[in-house]
């Protein structure tokens, strides 16, 4: 996957001689694992790099899902401004329309921008849409924490794997919000702000408790379901969910990519615009073992009776004895 074929491991292998700085953005524990790959990533291409950015050549954005959340815009804002010495590079990254404007953002600040990589064909069609100046350079490379695959650090943890639990780990927020939903967009004028932002939480709790039943649904009753968003977890916690799972179904992209690195059977679900899938078809298709799942349960009465009466919160690695 990472080699001279790949044009973000290319365009790496090419910055050889000038200093990185990679940027702290706010995120989750899949961000950190972007985060971890490409740090070895880096230090596998000998590239230097330093934790002052007044220092680097160039900023490097190490991917993530960075359009669809206001302060990862304003982050590439902040850096764009500040940092007038340094070119910004953002690593594979999910790119989709938003109400944000990342598009006019990196249009203004086009002189200091270098390269934008998508790690998804939609993403780099969304790239090569919005109108950028040429002077931009665009590739799709793989998301970064795969570069993960094959290091000692996912051996060791594969070696020190249980199967205690299932795991299922769904985001409740408007990335994981599928099906009939209050969208703001579609009331302006009937709906107060207040309101229509509770009816689209209500939206995406309920798309998130569909996803839990669904997979009460088809669990073996006698194993403990574990519900929770683990990516809001400290990293090593939710490393540890994953490597003590002996299944995982998730709608959170970095969840999966973890458990296929830790060779764990998936159950990936849909997000609101098809993020999971559009990285599987581009990365992991010839290799992962991932089912994806379609046509979720509407209503508690179709989860297994005793599935149901089995989930537990995820918190400490305790595990229900099995029988």
């Amino acid at each position: 996957m990472f080699d001279n074929s790949d044009p973000y491991f290319k365009f790496l292998a090419g910055q050889r001689g000038k200093t990185f700085h990679l940027y702290p953005y706010v995120g989750n524990s899949g961000d950190s694992l972007i985060r971890m790959g490409t740090v070895r990533l880096l230090t596998d291409l000998g590239i230097a790099s330093t934790l002052d950015p007044r220092k680097a050549d160039v900023i490097l954005w190490p991917g993530g899902n960075p359009t669809m959340w206001y302060d990862n815009v304003e982050g590439w804002r902040k850096v764009l401004q500040k940092y007038d010495h340094a070119k910004l590079v953002v690593g594979p990254a999910t790119f989709q329309p938003s109400k944000y404007d990342w598009a006019g953002v990196l249009r203004h600040y086009a002189p200091r921008v270098t390269a934008l990589y998508a790690r998804d064909l939609a993403s780099y069609h969304n790239l090569t849409s919005a109108s950028l100046p040429g002077s931009i350079a665009l590739g799709l490379g793989h998301d970064p924490a795969l570069y993960l695959r094959g290091s000692d650090w996912v051996e060791r943890h594969r070696a020190a794997a249980t199967e205690d639990y299932i795991l299922a780990a769904f985001r409740d927020d408007h990335e994981g919000c599928v099906g009939p939903r209050w969208c703001p967009a579609l009331l302006p004028a009937l709906l107060p702000r207040r309101l229509r932002r509770y009816l689209e939480r209500r939206a995406c709790y309920h798309s998130q408790k569909m996803k839990i039943l669904s997979v009460m649904k088809y669990a073996d009753s006698r194993r403990a379901v574990k519900a929770s968003d683990i990516s809001h977890f400290d990293f090593d916690s939710f490393v540890d969910a994953v490597c003590h799972a002996t299944e995982v179904h998730t709608d959170r992209l970095h969840t999966m990519l973890l458990a296929v690195l830790f060779d764990k059977r998936v159950f990936a679900y849909s997000t609101s615009y098809g993020k999971l899938e559009a990285v599987y078809s581009h990365s992991l298709k010839d290799w992962a073992r991932v089912e994806f799942v379609s046509g979720m349960g509407s209503s508690p009465s179709r989860a297994h009776p005793r599935a149901a009466a089995n989930v537990l919160p995820l918190g400490v690695r305790e595990a229900r004895e099995h029988t």
